[in-house]
């Protein structure tokens, strides 16, 4: 094939839907490097999505580099999903930075514009961690620029970035002990490493060599991957708060002054953007304080508030009155801005009004939607494998005819989502923060149509924290967590989120996940059926817990969710 000498923006879009295409083809290798051993993993789903909504921004044809860049970094940061997005979004708009006023780029500009792409990325995150996808990010524009001394064929010089991704990624176990300890690679830097191979075979054409490999070096063969993910590292065990999420545009202070002001309020702080649009994503165990700080600058879009501790039983019971209160609400102003956002996909089954006020819940499975509907909520289709987007849920929004609407995520991967919303939805929208269906039904069935909305946020919040919620699969692949050694097709309990269990015997797994709640101080305990169970499943194990619990009433629903086959909320 002749050499490409420049890069124009007809071969930019060319290669970033191709990147976009093969990263769609290996996108359930990427959320495979995630730790949880939990058909789960969104990694890979969540920079899909950040690279799909970079593409749909494109729009016409355009030849102009700088002009086709602009749009897709535009385009990423609105629609960045997740830390692995949100720093997606930053090389996108690094890139863009470094092409400002060029038509097209030789090699030595495309190498500055990588040089540029990590610079951005890095100045993003307060504090670095390598061994994640920003370090592949950097060895990727060091490539770039030592190769852009030796040629000027531009697939020559994406060649060599490609394989400094991939030696990048390979190094990340012995960077971050985690990794190390699993004997993995890093889900972010794997998902990169994807993204830039696409943009070869592109340039090279689809019959180009792929270098992508998913164990480090050395590493002994293991049965189904088991990674972490750059997010998941960021979240220790004993919980770090709420992940606060928003954009500001148009703030009313610089971009460098909104940075140093709001760094300090939190941490893992990325922050990032220009004097005309921030993307905030800020660790906090105060998200009303930093929200009300925040709303200074001008109105936030788009927020969310996902809390990111493992809210089980005995953390409840430690009585941290200060990050309840943070889950729950906010104090003062900072009250409507915590619960502003809506997390909705539009199916078909928008939200139903109950008085002035429309209530919508996100769930899978026929029996959630069903008990859902019939509580008179509208339901979204959403949840552990499919995280509805900013545009899906605001469209969701404003679909209902009631005047106010209050959003049950019930799905820690969504509420952020779902806090976006309120800004740009045109009528009063808070979220009540359900990180699990059984939540949502418990703070649905909260609902006073007879009062207003802030008095159901305070209710309906206050009545998650009485609810446990244990989620029982089987595991996908072998890992090492918590702890607990576990087997691919080994059955494993998820209290509140937090691996409680594994093994052979389904039936002792969820005893012991009961156990670790104290049932004791619980008067109602709901099992919810999979898609997988039959009723005389789901009534087995119901006899089960009653005879072994007998001050316990045990009921029984289908839930009919995927994945799953039981779900069991404790109240």
């Amino acid at each position: 094939m002749a050499e490409i000498t420049r890069v124009d923006g007809v071969l930019y879009k060319r290669s970033l839907f191709g990147s976009h295409a093969w990263l769609r083809e290996n996108r359930d290798k990427v959320n495979e490097l995630n730790v949880f051993p939990v058909p789960d993993g969104d990694t890979g789903t969540n920079m899909l999505l950040t690279l799909e909504a970079a593409c749909e921004e494109i729009g016409e044809d355009n030849s102009n580099l700088a002009d086709v860049t602009g749009r897709v970094a535009h385009g990423a940061l609105m629609g960045a999903r997740g830390n692995s997005g949100v720093i997606l979004s930053q090389i996108l708009r690094g890139f863009s930075q470094g092409v400002v006023g060029k038509a097209s780029v030789d090699c030595r500009e495309l190498a500055l514009a990588f040089e540029e792409a990590t610079k951005v990325a890095y100045k993003g995150v307060t504090k670095p961690t390598e061994g994640t996808i920003l370090t592949v990010a950097r060895a990727v524009s060091d490539a770039a620029l030592a190769r852009a001394q030796e040629t000027n064929d531009v697939a020559e010089l994406i060649a060599t970035v490609v394989g400094a991704a991939q030696r990048a990624v390979d190094e990340t176990p012995s960077q971050l002990a985690v990794l190390r300890e699993a004997g993995v690679v890093d889900a972010g830097g794997y998902g990169l490493m994807v993204i830039l191979e696409g943009f070869l075979k592109t340039v090279k054409g689809s019959d180009a060599k792929i270098l992508s490999k998913t164990r480090p070096s050395g590493a002994a063969p293991a049965e189904p991957l088991a990674k972490v993910g750059a997010h998941a590292l960021e979240t220790p065990a004993e919980g770090w708060g709420f992940c606060t999420e928003f954009l500001i545009e148009q703030p009313a202070k610089s971009f460098d002054v909104l940075r140093e002001e709001l760094t300090p309020m939190g941490n893992s702080a990325v922050i990032v953007g220009d004097d005309t649009l921030v993307r905030v994503h800020i660790h906090t165990l105060d998200p009303g304080s930093l929200i009300a700080h925040a709303t200074a600058y001008g109105i936030l879009q788009k927020l969310k508030v996902e809390d990111m501790t493992r809210q089980h039983h005995e953390i409840l019971a430690e009585g941290d009155d200060a990050l309840a209160a943070g889950e729950i609400t906010a104090p003062g102003g900072a009250d409507e801005a915590i619960d502003d956002g809506a997390e909705v996909l539009n199916n078909g089954h928008g939200p139903v009004q109950t008085g002035s006020i429309g209530v919508v819940a996100v769930t899978v499975g026929d029996g959630f939607r069903r008990i859902f509907e019939d509580l008179g909520a509208g339901v979204v289709e959403g949840g552990q494998t499919m995280n509805p987007s900013t545009e899906d849920l605001l469209q969701a929004v404003q679909a209902t005819d009631a005047g106010e609407v209050i959003i049950l995520p019930n799905n820690k991967n969504v509420i952020m989502t779902a806090q976006q919303v309120s800004d740009i939805a045109g009528k009063p929208v808070k979220v009540v923060p359900s990180r699990t269906v059984p939540q949502g039904i418990s703070a649905l069935l909260n609902l006073d149509p007879g009062s207003g909305l802030d008095a159901n946020v305070d209710a309906m919040a206050a009545a998650l924290k009485g609810v446990q919620t244990i989620e029982v699969t089987r595991a996908v692949r072998s890992t090492s967590m918590n702890g607990l050694k576990i087997k691919n097709g080994d059955v494993i309990a998820m209290v509140n989120g937090k691996l409680k269990g594994a093994g052979l015997d389904e039936m002792a797994v969820i005893d012991g996940a009961i156990d670790s709640l104290k049932p004791d101080g619980y008067e109602l305990l709901t099992i919810y059926g999979g898609a997988g169970v039959s009723d005389e499943d789901v009534g087995g194990v119901a006899d089960h817990i009653r005879e072994r619990l007998p001050n316990l009433t045990v009921e029984t629903q289908r839930g009919e969710q995927d994945h799953y086959p039981y779900i069991l909320s404790l109240e």
